[in-house]
Order: structure tokens, then sequence, then C-alpha cells
């Protein structure tokens, strides 16, 4: 059902957390993923594991908060496989100061990559779909605290995933005649390395929150990529996808 051998995919921030697990994913169903990550120890590390289980799996070092080190990768990609199928953008950080707390360079730093990383890949997406004339799929990674008030989340960071849901709704309508699908996942509290400096107390207190009563493991978002992937979600686009475990449901 989700086969999607011969597709090419980039994922930004796909060597580790929620990363990981949608670039495995979609190498899962025979996806040509391009790990572009800032980070290249975990990322070819990951490339390798890939690779010793039969996937296609490569990397490609990028800093999506800078957009000429994002035009870079997507020609890089362009001329080494022909173009982009499927583009998901994953990088971001996450922090959870006090508004009081925040610099204009933790502000501008944390938008850097959460915001305008996703607007420069989204941007050379659609121009080398757009010049392919193929379609697409662009998947950008949002979160619950983009949609409500949010414990333990900076309002930088709350801002920059509500700012990504806006962005994902009106690019879908510019995209359509196009047949280039716009969609985002958003996760609730999800186990990667980003929270695990979480007390027990905090752990427990975020659980009873959620009425699944467990947070989020990666694998949960990236089933949900793999959906949006995949040709029969054609006729879903301009939509937000909540993987949070029943914390927010509309």
């Amino acid at each position: 059902m989700f086969d999607l051998d011969g597709k090419t995919a980039v994922v930004s921030g796909g060597g580790s957390g929620i990363g990981e697990s949608i670039s495995t994913a979609l190498a899962s169903v025979g996806v040509n993923v391009v790990i572009a990550d800032i980070n290249p120890g975990v990322s070819r590390d990951l490339c390798r594991r890939l690779e010793d289980k039969g996937f296609k799996a490569s990397f490609m070092q990028v800093d999506v908060s800078d957009s000429q080190s994002v035009r870079a990768l997507f020609e890089n990609i362009l001329q080494r496989f022909g173009g982009a199928d499927i583009v998901v953008n994953n990088a971001g950080l996450l922090a959870d100061s006090d508004i009081l707390d925040i610099s204009d360079e933790a502000w501008k730093r944390l938008l850097g990559v959460n915001l305008d990383g996703v607007f420069y890949c989204c941007r050379e997406a659609v121009r080398q779909m757009r010049e392919r004339n193929k379609g697409g799929r662009i998947i950008n990674i949002a979160s619950a605290g983009g949609k409500l008030g949010f414990p333990y989340a900076g309002v930088h960071y709350c801002a920059s995933k509500g700012a990504v849901m806006a962005l994902s709704r009106q690019l879908a309508l510019q995209t359509a005649g196009d047949n280039i699908t716009v969609n985002a996942v958003a996760p609730g509290t999800t186990q990667t390395g980003l929270i695990k400096n979480r007390t027990p107390e905090t752990v427990r207190y975020i659980e009873s929150h959620i009425p699944l009563g467990r947070m989020g493991l990666p694998r949960d978002t990236a089933a949900a990529v793999v959906l949006l992937a995949s040709e029969h979600s054609g006729y879903i686009t301009g939509e937000t996808i909540d993987v949070n475990g029943g914390l927010y449901m509309d």
C-alpha cells in the first residue's frame, strides 16, 4: 500500500530524533532518502545502518537557516538524483525559556531554523517541482505547541510552529494546480533527545494530560509522514495531522 520505490525524499534534520525515524520509515518503503542535516556524525552513521539493511540513503550537509546552503542542497539533489519527489521539513530547535529570558539572538536563532528553514526548503522544493512538472509532496513538521498553550515550551518555539502550519495551508493553496500537496504533521510531546533532561515528575505530569497515557514515539510521527508521502494521500492538502495521543483534538 505504501510502496514508494523509485521516489527520492529529502529529510531535513533527518539524522536523529524524529528525523531518524522518518528517514528510516521512508527508506523501508523503497524511498531513496537524502538525510539533510547539519550534523555529519550521526547522519553518516544512520546512512550506514540503512544501507546495511539494503535501503537507499545518502547524507548531504545543510544549515537550513542559510538560504544559500539550502539552495546548494537542492541543486546537489537535482544533479545526483534528478530532483526530490518528497520534501520533509523536520529540522528544528526546542526551547522553553520564559519570555524575559529570550534574547534577540535566541529568538532569531530559533525562528531561523524552525521557520526560515522551512520557508527556504519549501521555496527550493516548489521551484524544483514546478520545473520538473511531476508534482510532489511537501510535509512540514509542526507541533501541538503551535495550536495550544503547551507546558515546557517557549513562546518563540510555539510561535514558530504555529507559523509553519499557516505557511503550509497557504502554500498548499498556491501549489495545488501544480499537483504538489503540502501538509503538516503536529506531534505532541515525543520521546527524543530533546526532552532527555526532563525530570521523572515532569514526565509523569505530561503523560497524565495525554488521554492515551504516554508520550509519543518518533515512529508515530514517521507513520503519518509515510501516509502523506504516499500516492494514497493525493487528495489531502493544506491539512495538519495531529499525532499527540489525544492531547489536542479538533
